[in-house]
């Protein structure tokens, strides 16, 4: 089975990612598009960071700790990853962190990765940077220090401004969440708490629940330990090839797998982003959700636009005026001019629906049978405009 879950969302939100800049002046981070004018960007990176800090706030996910880490390399090559012991017992399953958005461990042989099964791309504005600044000073403190060490210039700096909406997209690939393969080859090392062994051997064993791994490592000629396979995880695959172990895992809980995939979607639909000082809100205010389920996927993306509008309302004035001859009453016709945003997404004829029903359509994700089926979420503050039309 190949299921798929597509979300292309429109945010709104105000100086969301600060590149490195230089000296006192602090850049947004930008990208030029067919246009040749400049983006802001949200890079994909800030954006997982967000997901994983919203929903460890909200209680949705647990983050791995220290515990599980290690670093690895030397000097500026040092990289923190998963810990190895961490990876080959199938524990690394049990963190969202890891079985959603991947990993890179170098410490093995062959090195082990995993293609996130979500991905996100960078959230681009959707109107251009106009290079909007503003000065600021930490005048408050120099102040305070200057009547104890008499002058005290304060630090100013300059910061890029730019609030308008943003647009990304996440794709979920559904059947690669709660499932990992390893290579690991004998003699790599295996870093554990009190040490770094290396591989000996991995043997299969029966148990009461089934078949499971035991692993053994070494340290030196007589320093030996043992260790087993997660109790959580159900052993799919196992073999060698030459000197080089294959080891499938997959959670055993199928419920908790699907519970996973319904948090990452209440992260992303309260989605919040803190950046110096300020909290801001990446929920939705525009959704294409599509569900694919052994069909091919697709994505909006590059079809939701956003058009410059004006909107008028007309409406009669009543003005009340005094004279010597009495009270006059006089009608004025009057034509309001607003300018709002409106959206459009060309080249889809689905149903508009409110932001509340989107845990609900998802839901269909897990039923059987072949599935292609796109529906479009919009917050009451915005105005889409029909268009099915390529």
């Amino acid at each position: 089975m190949s299921r798929h879950i597509v979300l292309d969302l429109v945010f709104y939100g105000n100086s969301l990612n600060y590149d490195q800049g230089s000296g006192n002046y602090q850049e947004l981070k930008k990208i030029t598009k067919w246009d040749g004018r400049q983006y802001t960007l949200v890079s994909r990176y800030a954006l997982r960071y967000s997901m994983l800090d919203t929903a460890e706030k909200v209680g949705l996910f647990e983050l791995a700790d220290a515990s599980n880490l290690i670093k690895s390399g030397k000097g500026d090559s040092t990289v923190i990853q998963p810990a190895t012991e961490f990876l080959l017992t199938g524990d690394i399953l049990e963190y969202p962190e890891f079985d959603l958005f991947g990993y890179l461990i170098t410490e093995t042989t062959p090195q082990n990765f995993r293609t996130a099964p979500v991905k996100v791309s960078h959230a681009v504005s959707m109107t251009p940077f106009m290079y909007d600044a503003h000065f600021n000073a930490n005048i408050g403190l120099a102040n305070r220090m200057r009547k104890r060490h008499g002058e005290m210039k304060p630090n100013p700096f300059t910061a890029e401004e730019h609030e308008t909406f943003y647009q990304y997209s996440v794709v979920v690939d559904v059947d690669s969440i709660g499932e990992i393969e390893i290579y690991i080859a004998e003699g790599s090392d295996v870093t554990l708490a009190e040490g770094k062994y290396k591989l000996e051997g991995i043997e299969r064993i029966s148990g009461l629940d089934g078949d499971g791994l035991l692993i053994q490592l070494k340290k030196g000629k007589k320093n030996k330990k043992e260790i087993f396979q997660s109790e959580k995880v159900e052993l799919l695959e196992f073999e060698k090839i030459d000197k080089v172990y294959r080891v499938r895992y997959r959670l055993k809980d199928e419920e908790k797998i699907k519970e996973r995939i319904r948090s990452l979607l209440k992260t992303v639909m309260n989605l919040k982003r803190t950046i110096k000082a300020r909290n801001e809100d990446l929920s939705p205010k525009l959704l294409v959700l599509g569900l694919y389920r052994d069909s091919p996927y697709r994505t909006f993306k590059d079809r939701i636009a956003l058009l410059d509008e004006y909107t008028e309302e007309e409406y009669d004035e009543i003005e009340e005026q005094e004279t010597d001859k009495g009270r006059i009453l006089r009608v004025k016709h009057v034509t309001n001019k607003q300018r709002k945003p409106v959206f459009e997404v060309s080249g889809l004829d689905a149903e508009t629906r409110e932001m509340d029903n989107v845990e609900e359509f998802v839901e269909k994700i897990f039923g059987e049978g072949e599935l292609s089926e796109v529906a479009v979420f919009t917050d009451p503050a915005i105005e889409l405009k029909r268009n099915s039309g390529d």
